[in-house]
């Protein structure tokens, strides 16, 4: 092998080092286009895409390269002596050029009391540079099942984006008068379903109640979707605010017919489906839930022979003192002191 005399290379580009990197052992000529290629491929290893073209090796590609062709060994080469060479090379500039990089492998080879070739061939060797590890990700059901997609992340209209103006919101279908009157009937009968008075318009509450007792609900309407619903159709035209000064809380039945057409896109069926279960619980109103108090032995029988001593004096007290008012605030004292 034959040692290429000394050089001198001026790079104009500042971080560069510009003096006489001295001698060093130059690769083979079947050796040189790889070796090459090794190095342009690690100085861009890890650099800003789109940025101008980076020339030169960091130090911290150069410990790269020697850990992904394994120069490295216990002993002699080490990633500290590693960076002693890189600094002895640079002589204080944050990258090395191609000829000071050769440079730095003579220095290596001397340390590990070997030749430059034999560092050379481990180069050429390693096809795999540079070397990328990286965490991989777990399934995720909600981002891998694309079935549990909004309209919006699946690419369809997606009416329930942002923004309050009427002019994004669909154009409701009117039911046809076969249910029509089925439908406004469970509008009115939710409506006032756990209202303490009379009020005008559906809640949000109640929306959400309807859909759950007509069994609207699936993995793509789901609770969330008809909050998001009914807050948009709240800027629906036809609504109650001419009613008060303030935006009303609830919806209007032309408002309702929004709300379920932005359910209908939502869930991506046909509007008079949704009609058509809506209306077949007409008959049946809303779905009542409540505690069914348990049996309770001394307050379902009404028999003496269950009332404690307590409830027997007051009784009797009680029937007595209503006969003769005047053993009324005797009997209260008897009471008290039992």
């Amino acid at each position: 092998s034959t040692l290429r005399p000394p050089f001198s290379v001026g790079f104009s580009t500042t971080g560069f080092s510009s003096h006489s990197p001295g001698l060093c052992q130059m690769p083979t000529p079947a050796d040189a286009p790889v070796m090459r290629a090794c190095f342009e491929r690690f100085s861009r290893f890890g650099e800003t895409p789109g940025v101008a073209h980076v020339q030169g090796m960091t130090n911290r590609n150069f410990v790269k390269l020697a850990k992904d062709c394994e120069l490295l060994d216990k002993n002699w080469l080490t990633t500290a002596f590693l960076d002693l060479t890189f600094a002895k090379v640079a002589r204080g500039a944050n990258r090395i050029s191609y000829e000071h990089f050769l440079v730095a492998l003579e220095l290596c080879a001397q340390e590990k009391g070997c030749e430059a070739s034999e560092l050379h061939a481990k180069i050429v060797a390693s096809t795999a540079w540079p070397v990328v590890t990286a965490t991989i990700a777990e399934a995720s059901r909600l981002h891998d099942d694309q079935t549990t997609y909004t309209a919006n992340l699946r690419g369809e209209h997606a009416p329930l984006s942002k923004g309050d103006s009427s002019k994004s919101l669909p154009t409701p279908t009117k039911p046809t008068s076969a249910v029509a009157k089925s439908v406004e009937r469970m509008f009115g009968t939710y409506e006032r379903f756990g209202e303490t008075a009379a009020t005008a318009g559906m809640s949000c509450r109640n929306f959400v109640k309807l859909a759950k007792d007509c069994e609207l609900l699936d993995k793509r309407l789901t609770v969330t979707v008809l909050d998001l619903a009914f807050a948009k159709a709240r800027n629906a035209p036809g609504g109650l605010s001419l009613m008060s000064p303030e935006k009303s809380k609830n919806l209007s039945f032309e408002q309702f017919l929004v709300a379920l057409e932005l359910c209908r896109v939502e869930k991506g069926c046909k509007i008079s489906d949704l009609y058509a279960q809506i209306g077949a619980r007409a008959d049946r109103g809303p779905v009542v839930n409540a505690t069914v108090a348990e049996h309770v032995r001394f307050h379902d029988k009404s028999d003496s022979g269950y009332r404690t001593s307590l409830g027997q004096l007051s009784a009797s007290a009680s029937s007595a003192a209503s006969k003769d008012p005047s053993r009324r605030a005797s009997v209260d004292d008897t009471i008290a002191a039992k």
